[in-house]
């Protein structure tokens, strides 16, 4: 083939390309012609075949493969020169016959190892012009260099197939994004679209590499579908969510363990917080169901601590935010839930902060974030500081003194006393006893012993008492209660001290009232009955009657008459007889005496034996 000189070969060329029958045989022998002399030692009839090959390859089927590898064999040269119009002869063979676009960009994406930055451009140039032809399946071919293979690899093909990676990542990023966003892309829920983000969720899901941030950062968010709260977001956060908490399950404190556990955080938190491709409220609630664990917690570092708190609050401040602005998202309950799921574990956030001594701006924020979060939900739900919450709290008093004025110092200070001191609100409803600051006892416990005297016996003046001729106290409170349990009925509940005065003083007017009316026993006796006749009733009760209202000594005779206990007692000192001295009677006797029954119906007096 080296007496063939280009001049023949390109006649025959011309004459071939006016051919009107494109499967004659003229056309035919063109293309073996071309195809015997891109074996040939002349590079300049290399480059001409190879320029030429694409204008016959799509006429004879048979012929395909043989064509193919000798382009293929053309990029392999070692003439710089040939090799560069061999890779620009593979992008005019896939334009004529699309079915060799996989196969060709899959030789092409090899052909970016090139060490020669002037075919290297070619390369891309040829990458981007198959991205054109078929962007779908292009990129699913860059995306299949990207995810690492599950099959184990030996270490040099380990090495090749990791430098072959961060050239297609850097492609992708440099030479294909702006294509891939305005063209391929731009209409949501494509082919192309969903071939490329499925491959590389993928690449992310299997790598443990730096490059997962520049696939998401400088790829994925990028494309017009990961748009403000997308599905496309949600999906992406998961698969970083995933990420961290097989990261976390492993019970390893190995450095490398904990930078790959905070790598996947990062971005998850990028992608939710910074980005808002997704919903805050599924990193929030991974903070605090995987993350705020004390356990977790002191796995990281003191600075590292610090960050996943800030980083805590973000994600907070985030949710309450899309409750406002997508309530169909996040709720205010969603939210009011969240929230407490960060107080609740908001004394290990704050004993982190505390061990980091790390005073700076960012420590001081997120400091007050938090207790603004507790000092909104005290108000919000009446909810009482934990012990263990307002101890952690506490410790950053004497810090907060030595804040310069006008910084954060003057908020967390009124903060922490807010949350670790009784507020005005509950002081005020605490009663006072004898000017002490002491809450109100309920009203059936005894009173406080005062200090520096003895403690006073106050009765009950809710249950009678019924004092008898010796001054003493006699307990009647069960038979009062029988007699009107309706009225002196012992309280259920404490009552405040204003209604236990008034609890007193109708029991005190119900019991006087209840004397009053119920007639003693002597009385009752020398009331005449109804069907008595007036002779029968003067005979009865007129001598008493006479006796009590002609008494010149009122004191001894009671207005409303004589108990038994007064009547008995008077008799026996003589009061009724003159007698000298007091004698004993029965009540038999007594009863008599006020009957006169001494036979004639009179007022003769009967006197027992002494």
């Amino acid at each position: 083939m080296d007496d063939v000189d280009q001049e023949s070969i390109q006649r025959l060329v011309e004459n071939a390309e006016r051919e009107q029958d494109r499967g004659g045989s003229l056309r035919r022998d063109v293309l073996t012609k071309l195809i015997e002399i891109a074996h040939s030692s002349d590079s300049q009839l290399k480059c001409y075949a190879a320029n030429h090959i694409r204008y016959f390859f799509n006429d004879f089927p048979d012929l395909e493969e043989d064509a193919i590898n000798v382009v293929y064999d053309l990029c392999e040269d070692q003439d710089s020169r040939v090799r560069i119009e061999g890779y620009r002869a593979i992008s005019g063979v896939s334009s004529v016959q699309h079915k060799w676009v996989k196969r060709n960009s899959d030789v092409l994406v090899q052909l970016l190892q090139s060490d020669e930055p002037e075919e290297v451009v070619v390369v891309k140039t040829a990458l981007c012009d198959h991205l054109d032809m078929d962007p779908s399946v292009t990129l699913g071919v860059l995306c299949d260099q990207i995810i690492p293979p599950e099959d184990p690899m030996d270490e040099e093909e380990q090495q090749i197939r990791d430098r072959l990676r961060s050239l297609v990542i850097a492609f992708l990023k440099v030479d294909a994004v702006e294509a891939i966003i305005r063209k391929y892309t731009k209409t949501p829920g494509t082919d192309t679209e969903n071939v490329f983000v499925s491959q590389l969720l993928t690449a992310i899901r299997r790598l443990e590499t730096r490059e997962v941030e520049v696939i998401i950062k400088d790829l994925l968010l990028m494309m017009p579908c990961y748009g403000p709260g997308s599905a496309r977001g949600m999906d992406l956060l998961h698969v970083l969510l995933d990420k961290a908490r097989s990261s976390l399950n492993v019970k390893s404190n190995d450095l490398g363990s904990i930078k790959t556990i905070d790598f996947y955080i990062s971005l998850a938190h990028f992608v939710a917080i910074e980005k808002r491709v997704a919903s805050p409220v599924i990193l929030l609630r991974f903070y605090c169901t995987s993350l705020m664990r004390k356990p977790l917690l002191q796995r990281f570092s003191p600075e590292e601590q610090l960050v996943l708190a800030g980083r805590v609050v973000e994600a907070l401040q985030a949710c309450e935010e899309e409750s406002r602005v997508r309530p169909q998202i996040c709720n205010n309950e969603q939210f009011s839930f969240l929230r407490r799921q960060v107080i609740d574990g908001a004394p290990n956030l704050l004993e982190a902060l505390y061990d980091t001594k790390i005073e700076s701006s960012t420590m001081w924020d997120t400091l007050r974030s938090l207790l603004l979060a507790c000092k909104h939900r005290k108000e919000r739900e009446n909810w009482a500081v934990p012990f263990n919450l307002a101890t952690s709290i506490s410790r950053f008093r004497a810090q907060a003194q030595q804040l310069e004025p006008g910084n954060n110092g003057d908020d967390i200070q009124v903060l922490i006393r807010s949350l670790t001191e009784p507020s005005m609100s509950q002081a005020s409803t605490s009663a006072t006893i004898d000017g002490d600051d002491l809450p109100e006892r309920p009203a059936h416990l005894p009173a406080r012993p005062q200090p520096g005297r003895p403690p006073l016996k106050r009765p009950d003046m809710s249950r009678p008492s019924h004092t008898s001729t010796n001054s003493t106290v006699s307990n009647s409170w069960p038979a009062m209660q029988t007699r009107d349990s309706d009225s002196v009925a012992p309280p259920k509940r404490s009552l405040s001290s204003g209604e236990a005065t008034s609890q007193i003083k109708r029991a005190k007017t119900e019991v006087t009232e209840e004397r009053q009316l119920t007639p003693s026993l002597l009385s009752r006796m020398t009331m005449p009955n109804p069907g008595d006749t007036e002779k029968t009733a003067r005979r009865r009760g007129g001598a008493g009657k006479k006796r009590v209202e002609d008494s010149s000594e009122p004191d001894k005779h009671p207005m409303s008459g004589y108990s038994i206990k007064g009547a008995a007692a008077h008799a026996e000192r003589g009061e009724e007889s003159g007698d000298p001295a007091p004698r004993t009677s029965s009540l038999l006797d007594r009863l008599n005496k006020s009957e006169g029954v001494d036979g004639g119906g009179g007022r003769k007096r009967h006197r027992g034996k002494a």
